[in-house]
Parts: structure tokens; sequence; C-alpha cells
């Protein structure tokens, strides 16, 4: 592993943390959560469209295993529903309260790596040790 692929996960934490905050402040503008999650994954599709028609990876889309589709697809459909999620949370509680909860991905990740990935994933002492204290941390946030 490259040094500089650790700044990948740093950019998309950093991501991932504006993300509440501004759909809050559109939140408080318009009290419309679906409405402001379908604009938002509206935003994404045409940044990735963009992405793949510039690069000249558009083919790459139709010669990708069916299997692969599958799997990417619903990953798509759970990242369009954990954003329904976030937006109908953020409508109710707070930011800062709402944040914490959707840190626990952690907890989620490691169990289903666990059951799923176990072929192609170890699960180190380190990882689990991690996790508690990751799922620890947020239990004191919101507590």
């Amino acid at each position: 592993m490259k040094t500089s692929h650790i700044l990948y996960p740093f950019l998309a934490a950093f991501c991932y943390g504006m993300n509440p905050i501004l759909a809050k402040l559109g939140l408080q503008s318009s009290n419309e959560p679906l409405l402001g999650a379908c604009i938002g994954i509206l935003a994404g599709v045409v940044v990735y469209a963009a992405y793949f028609f510039t690069s000249g990876q558009a083919g790459q889309l139709f010669s990708l295993p069916r299997r692969a589709g599958v799997y990417f697809g619903l990953a798509g459909l759970a990242s369009t529903l954990a954003i329904f999620s976030l937006f109908f949370a953020l409508e109710y509680l707070p930011a800062v309260v709402v944040a914490p909860f959707t840190s626990a991905v952690p907890l989620v990740t490691l169990v289903l790596s666990h059951l799923v990935l176990h072929e192609s994933e170890r699960i180190t002492k380190a990882d689990v040790a991690g996790t508690i204290f990751i799922v620890g941390g947020i239990a004191l946030l919101v507590s």
C-alpha cells in the first residue's frame, strides 16, 4: 500500500463529514428530505457520467461482468437507502447527533465482512479492536 493511498479514506471521511451539515442546511431552507436526497443523488450521477465520458471509460460500462453489475447495483441501492435515511434523520435530529450514528459503519462492515467476505478478507484483532474503539466513542458521544 502506497502512503499516498491513505489520503483517499481521509478525503472520503471529510466529504462524508460535510454531507450531514450541507443536508441539514438544505433541510432548514426546505423541509423536503426525499427531494433533497434525490437532488444529491442526481448531482452524483452527473459527476459520475461526466467522469466516465470525459475519461473514455464509458465503453467499459457495457463490458462489465453481469455478476459485478448486480453487486454494484445492490451497493448503489444500499447507498441510496442510506442517503434517504440520513436525510429523514436530519429532518428530526441535530446533525451532531445523526453523524455519530452513521459513523457506526465500521461495526456493520466488520460483521458483514466476516459473514460474506470470509474467503477473501481476513479480519484481524486490530480490526476488531479499532471497531470497538470507534463504536465505543460513538456511544460516549450520544450518551
